[in-house]
């Protein structure tokens, strides 16, 4: 097979037109970039086009875009290939995101593919990312359903506002903003007893957290 990466976009997640694409097209690339996905490059009259050729380089482009859709950095989603400790991080954040939730920000979750996307990410030793598509929990993928260009973390972070505490953590965790997740991990801490569809997501905002000052310190450690 040899098929070019926006017919096959449109193929995988019944897009009518190439234009509603676009999104998703620029993300493929940067997994193209990063080397998750395998593809092959054909000089055209203005530009280079870009053909996936086998059958799990279509796998890889349908799960690594469905992943993007709640984790935006391509790196982080390559590291959910490739190294297991992420993987299972991931699940669950995920499962932190889906609980006691019927829906993101107005797109409705499909529940029972909710929680075998979860299991699939736990199953690292028997289910293949690179070989086997993972469920999707969206009729429609956020990119798609909310705006040509507008990511689902996006979308949320800007409604934030108007958003309950924990909605607004889930804003600030799908923005990675972990300053403000922090702050707002606090005020529901503050508030007493955290509610129990908050508490994984807490945990999952904490160790990002940490992380990431780790990550600061380290840097400031080569400045």
């Amino acid at each position: 097979m040899r098929r070019k990466i926006p017919e096959l976009i449109r193929d995988l997640f019944q897009i009518d037109t190439g234009a509603e694409s676009t999104c998703l097209k620029n993300k493929a690339m940067s997994f193209v970039r990063n080397g998750l996905l395998p593809a092959e490059a054909e000089q055209a009259v203005q530009r280079k086009q870009w053909f996936v050729t086998d059958a799990d380089g279509v796998t890889i482009l349908h799960n690594a875009l469905l992943l993007s859709a709640f984790f935006p950095d391509p790196k982080y989603v390559k590291a959910i290939f490739d190294k297991p400790a992420t993987r299972l991080k991931s699940a669950e954040e995920l499962k932190a995101l889906f609980t006691d939730r019927q829906a993101l920000l107005g797109v409705a979750l499909l529940k029972p593919a909710a929680v075998e996307l979860v299991e699939c990410l736990q199953a690292t030793d028997s289910f293949n990312l690179r070989q086997s598509r993972l469920p999707s929990p969206f009729e429609v993928l956020p990119q798609l359903g909310l705006s040509s260009n507008m990511m689902l973390m996006s979308a949320l972070l800007a409604q934030s506002a108007s958003l309950d505490a924990g909605d607004s953590l889930l804003a600030a965790y799908l923005a990675q903003d972990w300053e403000r997740a922090s702050q707002l991990c606090d005020e529901l801490e503050g508030l007493g007893e955290v509610p129990v569809g908050c508490r994984s997501l807490v945990e999952a905002v904490r160790a990002r957290y940490r992380e990431a000052q780790e990550f600061d310190e380290l840097l400031d450690r080569f400045r």
